[in-house]
């Protein structure tokens, strides 16, 4: 049997690898025979270089920059370069959630300035294409913060320069495009969600609590938020409005409307880069998983997409997930849907519990699949089984 192990990152509890190698080494307990492939992926968010950097080895080179963090403290944050001139930012290191300890998380004070920094290190060093992953971000503040540190000036009613962040999103009121022009950019925002910057499913109402934004910030970020939408389009021609702009607080929208950005669901360009297709061609069954699976997953999460793709060659696949949320999306046939949380504990708790509930279930379910599996399988010659790899 061939196993190809994809998990996608546990928010805040595993990265993509650390879930792939637990995983990996539950399947080997519980059924040495099998011969296991680890593919680390991931969508834009928070452990994508890292998945990218393993895929691709030597052709993946790190760069590291001194930004300024969500909360205004210094941090240092990696780059992916490529060859052919190719660079791989990933929002959550410049500018992300989990930079920001819980009591200090307040949309209203967090910003993007960081991620325009980044941006602007990688071109310095000379990237020609910049691949932006917003997922994991602290921020609501429309990317006034990274096009800030891009050269655009940001004002209130008085003309004043509003702060690069929430606040600053709902007091704006006039944009200025930087003095000596746009900056020769092109750059791909890859996103890891579908929603739009404005409405129900927008920017504001489905993140900004995530974010530790009150009722009260909610509607005035989407007030905010609406504003960016009308200068952008007065100034530009281009409604920003479109799917996938909700992301990382709507800085995929500002970066599509300011500077031309293209948007791309990450997942796919992920799964591209690293010629998923191929290594899945291989496998008999495929394990992928996250932090929580549940209807939002099917809107760009790296899980879906493993599935979609795995159901085009007619591969089983289970999911593994720390949280099974409802309702499910419909799922391809063959697919199973499996909580590795073994009891209810304190979020702390269940974060740090999350590998061993990921072994424990892996070896579980590879226990119970052994049987079934040899008992319907054809037999195979001994040089076609090996050990992990």
């Amino acid at each position: 049997m061939r196993v190809l192990v994809a998990f996608n990152a546990f928010k805040e509890a595993l990265t993509a690898r650390q879930a792939c190698e637990a995983a990996a080494r539950a399947i080997q307990r519980a059924w040495p025979e099998v011969r296991v492939l680890q593919v680390p992926i991931g969508d834009g968010g928070d452990g994508t270089l890292e998945a990218l950097a393993q895929a691709l080895g030597s052709k993946a080179r790190f760069h590291k920059a001194t930004v300024t963090g969500p909360v205004f403290t210094p941090v240092t944050a990696r780059w992916l370069e490529l060859p052919g001139g190719e660079a791989y930012l990933e929002m959550a290191q410049a500018s992300g959630l989990a930079l920001v300890p819980p009591h200090q998380r307040d949309p209203y004070r967090t910003t993007s300035l960081g991620t325009g920094e980044l941006i602007r290190a990688a071109l310095e060093h000379g990237a020609r294409r910049i691949f932006l992953g917003v997922g994991g971000s602290a921020t609501v503040d429309g990317g006034l913060g990274a096009l800030t540190a891009l050269g655009f000036r940001f004002l209130d009613s008085q003309g004043r320069p509003v702060p690069p962040t929430g606040e600053g999103l709902v007091r704006l009121h006039r944009i200025l495009p930087p003095d000596q022009g746009l900056p020769d950019l092109d750059l791909t925002v890859l996103v890891d969600v579908k929603n739009p910057l404005l409405g129900p499913e927008g920017a504001a109402r489905v993140y900004g609590p995530q974010k530790g934004a009150t009722p009260e910030q909610v509607k005035a970020l989407e007030q905010g938020l609406r504003k960016l939408r009308d200068l952008v389009k007065a100034l530009t021609g281009r409604d920003i409005q479109v799917p996938g702009g909700g992301a990382a607080g709507g800085i995929a929208a500002s970066l599509y409307g300011l500077l031309g950005a293209k948007l791309e669901p990450g997942s796919e360009v992920f799964l591209r880069l690293v010629d998923f297709d191929r290594r899945l061609q291989e496998a008999d069954l495929v394990l992928t998983g996250e932090g929580k699976f549940d209807e939002q997953s099917r809107y760009g999460k790296g899980p879906w997409a493993v599935l979609q793709h795995a159901a085009r060659y007619g591969k089983p696949v289970w999911v593994l997930a720390g949280a099974v949320g409802t309702p499910l999306p419909v799922l391809p046939d063959g697919v199973g849907v499996l909580g590795i949380q073994r009891a209810v504990y304190p979020l702390p708790e269940a974060l740090a519990r999350t590998s061993r509930n990921l072994a424990d279930t892996v070896e579980h379910l590879f226990r119970v699949l052994r049987p079934l599996w040899t008992a319907k399988a054809p037999a195979r010659k001994p040089h076609e089984n090996g050990g992990s790899g």
